[in-house]
């Protein structure tokens, strides 16, 4: 499904006032520019606002979140 910027809610920019929520893109690094630019090009995100790509060492990742946080996943084709 591709979005348009006349297909996005006017609200999907905002989130309540205090509240964060982290983004984590996991993938080929040619795969994790292309959706860094899609998600600029949708104006949710300046492309400046990444980090630098980061090597995960020696395949593991662990995540910590806080105590009243919960994790939701996407796996999308490109």
């Amino acid at each position: 499904m591709s979005f348009t910027e006349s297909t996005l809610p006017t609200d999907f920019d905002r989130l309540p006032t205090g509240s964060t929520i982290r983004h984590i893109l996991l993938g080929r690094p040619s795969d994790i520019r292309q959706t860094i630019h899609l998600l600029h090009n949708l104006r949710y995100v300046e492309t400046s606002q990444w980090s630098t790509l980061i090597e995960v060492p020696d395949n593991r990742l662990i995540l910590r979140p806080d105590a009243d946080q919960m994790i939701s996943m996407l796996v999308r084709r490109l």
